[in-house]
């Protein structure tokens, strides 16, 4: 009886000590290297690869930033609040990723323009575009990649871009599909190209959207560690074959179904998007739509309420 009892004694002990280091493992921080991510892209990357990761603690800065004040004409469609804001974007991009207002007498017919895979090498159009919208008093949020950065000339573009009062957001270092990556690389893809962007802007980042609008949980995680408000879109035309035109570019973009009020709409650094800018900003307005300037966004933490996190 009394080996029973022992042996039973024995194995309760074996299991405490096994459910304790289960718990220790879950509750240890990830650890993130200073390594590039193993795929493709990273054969023209050059001296990217080598960029050491820095972790800051920064967590009391991250959504309390305060962007450079609006710059186009808002008064006849926008009230600010205290903090300069009129408007938001929904914190979760699985539900929304379109523009709401947060401010009595802010108009809802309003519309954010936002342009990916600047300044695309080896022609950028993003400076052009940029001359295009500030002729019309538009504003819009340029979604940069790392790699195309590395070059003088891409650094000077998004510059000059900048220096033009445009916001300057994130669009990874490679534009690799974050939902394939771990953690760690994820993690590399975007704090690569914040790095570079406040260096040349001397600025924060405040967006970021996944290429192709694809994610997972991690990457979720990895932007509110960074203090990137995740967006996706609600339409965008200039990469389907059809639309590769000004004119049909311009035609689509302005009869489409998805278009109403609060739409993020997606474009890129393309010369058929920048032939098809006047007709596009004209056509809205004439709808009755107000192109919202993005530092009259406020950016928040992304939320993880429906991935089970909270």
């Amino acid at each position: 009886m009394l080996k029973i009892v022992v042996i039973i004694v024995m194995l309760l002990f074996v299991t405490a000590c096994q459910e304790e280091e289960a718990v220790t493992r879950l509750s240890i921080e990830p650890v993130h290297e200073s390594v590039a991510p193993e795929n493709d892209n990273n054969q023209i990357m050059g001296g990217i690869n080598h960029v050491e990761i820095v972790q800051n603690d920064t967590s009391g800065e991250l959504w309390g930033y305060q962007p450079r004040q609006a710059w186009t004409k808002f008064d006849h469609y926008a009230t600010v609040n205290e903090e300069g804001f009129a408007y938001n974007i929904f914190n979760d991009p699985d539900i929304s990723s379109e523009i709401s207002p947060i401010t009595e007498g802010s108009d809802e017919r309003i519309l954010f323009f936002t342009f990916d895979d600047a300044p695309q090498a080896p022609d950028s159009y993003a400076l052009q575009m940029a001359e295009t919208l500030k002729a019309y008093d538009v504003n819009a949020v340029f979604l940069v990649n790392g790699m195309y950065m590395e070059s003088e000339e891409g650094r000077e573009i998004t510059r000059k871009v900048h220096e033009m009062g445009f916001e300057i957001g994130n669009h990874t270092t490679t534009h690799s599909d974050m939902s394939e990556l771990s953690y760690e690389d994820q993690l590399w893809e975007l704090q690569v190209t914040n790095d570079m962007i406040e260096e040349i802007t001397n600025d924060r980042v405040r967006w970021f959207r996944p290429p192709y609008g694809l994610y997972n949980l991690d990457t979720v995680l990895v932007a509110n560690e960074l203090g990137l408000q995740l967006i996706t879109w609600t339409f965008g035309y200039d990469w389907q074959d059809d639309y590769l035109d000004g004119n049909a570019l311009a035609e689509i973009s302005l009869t489409t179904d998805y278009l109403h009020p609060g739409a993020n709409i997606l474009m890129h650094d393309r010369p058929w998007t920048l032939e098809a800018l006047p007709r596009i900003i004209e056509g809205y307005r004439e709808q009755g739509y107000h192109i919202v300037d993005p530092y009259l966004i406020q950016h928040q933490e992304n939320s993880t309420v429906i991935h089970g996190l909270e």
